[in-house]
């Protein structure tokens, strides 16, 4: 099957123009044991075009194919969104009209999950998203463990197109043609036996959904043109990993959510059953509460090394103190 390619990634925006949660500082770094098999994505029987054959919506059918996923092995039955449903969104966010090719400009990523979340795509809404670093493996595995699929974003090289038609995995190669433009693809999990990484073929290629079919993708080549990666919590994920996902910080993810946009917590976490009423607790330390207050938006940065430690350690001392 041989594809025109139509760019339909715009560059993403700085954080100082439009800010966004990290997934790193969320992850407790506490993960599940994976099963010896576990696939989140042949039970799709189908992986529509969604028209990114004929438009720069590439960002928008990668939505499309994510929604498939999350809701076949969230709730037991694949939501198949419709073409208009996809290009509705584009339209929406860019003003695209299909009748006018000069408004065929592509999206920025970050623009089109704030409309999922808000608004909808076919129906169908995110709870969150949050952006996943892409030079930390550990980071990327632990993200499709725990959420199935990533929303990657990448600089396109002409070369790229020829290995995908003629079925070769996407690879670095001495002379890459140059970038034609930005695309947006889904990050699927598949993980068999004998064990491989997460996310990966038995080889240690991603695999990707794009065009309509499952293409590899060597880690040679996510280091040279992987530009952005993503996270998207749904509703139906939620539900099949459970309301607090062991690996997640599903309270804090909730917190620094409210912190940045102002609206109420989106996770439906469940509080555990309390204990039988017993004696108040003993007031809160004054000095205490002023450091818990203090350290809290600091935690909800990025950390790395020794910062990292101590953040942990805060961590545990807050949920010691019942802070």
């Amino acid at each position: 099957m041989s594809i025109t390619f139509r760019g339909g990634r715009r560059p993403p925006h700085s954080e100082d123009a439009r800010p966004r949660l990290h997934l790193g500082p969320f992850l407790t770094g506490t993960y599940p044991k994976p099963p010896v098999k576990v696939d989140y994505v042949s039970a799709v029987d189908e992986w529509p075009m969604y028209g990114n054959d004929q438009y720069g919506d590439c960002v928008w059918a990668m939505i499309g194919h994510t929604i498939e996923a999350a809701t076949a092995y969230g709730q037991g039955r694949t939501v198949k969104v419709s073409e208009a449903d996809v290009l509705r969104g584009y339209s929406d966010v860019t003003g695209f009209d299909p009748v006018d090719p000069s408004t065929d400009q592509g999206t920025v990523i970050q623009d089109a999950l704030d409309y999922w979340r808000k608004t909808g795509v076919g129906g169908h809404q995110i709870l969150a998203f949050a952006q996943v670093d892409i030079h930390d493996p550990g980071e990327v595995d632990a993200a499709l463990w725990l959420f199935g699929h990533l929303q990657l974003g990448i600089n396109f090289p002409a070369v790229a197109m020829d290995q995908f038609d003629a079925g070769q995995p996407w690879d670095v190669v001495k002379n890459d043609g140059g970038i034609e433009g930005g695309h947006a693809i889904d990050l699927g999990y598949v993980l068999g036996n004998p064990p491989q990484l997460v996310g990966r073929a038995a080889n240690g290629n991603y695999r990707i959904i794009t065009w309509g079919r499952v293409q590899e993708m060597t880690p040679a080549f996510w280091g040279r043109y992987v530009e952005e990666a993503w996270v998207v919590v749904t509703p139906e994920w939620i539900s099949q990993k459970g309301t607090s996902p062991e690996g997640l910080d599903v309270a804090a993810l909730g917190e620094a959510f409210t912190a940045m946009t102002g609206e109420p917590n989106p996770f439906p976490v469940q509080p555990a059953p309390g204990p039988a009423p017993g004696p108040s607790p003993a007031p809160v330390d004054v000095a205490d509460q002023a450091l818990a207050d203090a350290v809290r938006p600091w935690l909800r940065l990025r950390h790395r090394g020794t910062n990292a430690d101590a953040a942990r350690a805060l961590k545990t001392w807050l949920t010691a103190k019942g802070l």
